[in-house]
């Protein structure tokens, strides 16, 4: 759903695919796969540990500036909240012809504890810079950002802004919908149990609408598949950009244009770790329905922009992916300066 200039969201697959995909991961060798086991209900808490970055606490529990959540000595942390002063942030990965000239990569995204509609809430923003933008304020022409809740045990995406669109909100919403009420949420991220070593699913319905009591009169399908792994992630850092891996405790979640992988046309996959928040997104999309796919999979490739991951792999045979983004390109503060992110969505 990451629209922002070509910005989108994930998907699912088959049962047989994940067996699949599980042999392959533990031929190569990937560390912290693990069998598939039972999957647990996650508590509240640790669910927002995903949906939401953390900061490093002192012993007086204050934030340590520029100590990340993998780092070593971060034996203590909690969510980061909408409005305060950020001790560290993530952008994603410039492509190879501006890693030069913009090694901050082209978008911030902050993942924030706030409120929707006197809901909690994490609230991730997209934050452009470069031109006529700059980095830790908000730019109508360019920014926005997106807002999952917990509803039930559940993780939903409620509303996204896409840039270039000021005060257009996008709410999904499901058959709960009433009028007056606050938003039923009906993107599907993950569901009240999150496996390991297999995938969950669900098919979750949902509309795109103006208003968040706008409701819909119809919905779509939209396959949606998630499991929780302790996997690699490429990272870098602003100040010193040498590519390495870090171990992270993730769940990836899928999201298909339709009920199933064949009548999806297109997926959305994102990789939510915890105490970092959303770290990357993809889009794939099917030639059969896109003639232009395999071009603009190829110039995509060129770009470099998205490194390898565990999980990043076609949906289904001849499909291309066609944009990505990867928040793992981290920005530590600088001497005397203060990371803010940019205020979105405000008040709601």
């Amino acid at each position: 759903m990451v629209r922002h200039r070509g910005h989108p969201r994930p998907a699912a697959r088959s049962g047989a695919g994940a067996v699949g995909l599980i042999a392959a991961l533990l031929a190569l060798g990937l560390p912290g796969l693990a069998p598939p086991v039972a999957a647990a209900p996650l508590e509240r808490a640790e669910a927002l540990e995903f949906l939401v970055q953390s900061a490093c606490l002192d012993p007086a529990g204050q934030p340590i500036p520029g100590r990340l959540p993998f780092d070593p000595g971060c034996d203590r942390r909690r969510p980061m909240r909408a409005g305060e002063a950020l001790p560290w942030r993530k952008t994603d990965w410039p492509g190879l012809a501006h890693i030069a000239t913009q090694p901050e990569g082209y978008m911030a995204s902050d993942a924030l504890l706030g409120n929707l509609q006197g809901r909690e809430a994490a609230i991730q923003t997209f934050d452009f810079g470069g031109g006529s933008a700059a980095f830790g304020r908000f730019d109508p022409a360019s920014d926005g950002g997106q807002v999952a809740v917990l509803i039930a045990g559940r993780a939903e995406l409620a509303v996204t802004q896409d840039g270039g669109r000021p005060g257009q909100l996008q709410w999904f919403l499901s058959p709960d919908c009433r009028p007056g009420a606050p938003a039923a949420a009906g993107w599907l991220v993950f569901g009240t149990e999150v496996p390991t070593g297999w995938w969950g699913q669900a098919v979750a319905r949902l509309r795109i609408a103006p208003a968040s009591d706008a409701c819909p009169t119809g919905f779509d399908q939209a396959l949606t598949r998630w499991r929780r792994e302790r996997i690699p992630m490429p990272v870098r850092f602003h100040d010193d950009p040498r590519a390495r891996e870090v171990p992270m405790d993730v769940i990836v979640s899928e999201h298909f244009g339709g009920p199933t992988v064949a009548e999806g046309a297109h997926l959305e996959r994102f990789w939510y770790a915890r105490g970092l928040g959303m770290v990357r997104w993809e889009r794939w999309e099917d030639p059969a329905r896109n003639p232009r796919v395999k071009e603009r999979a190829e110039w995509f490739a060129g770009t470099a922009r998205c490194r390898p991951a565990p999980f990043s792999e076609r949906p289904a045979p001849g499909w291309g992916l066609v944009d990505c983004r990867s928040w793992t390109n981290f920005r530590r503060p600088r001497a005397g300066e203060v990371l803010h992110s940019t205020g979105w969505p405000g008040q709601r």
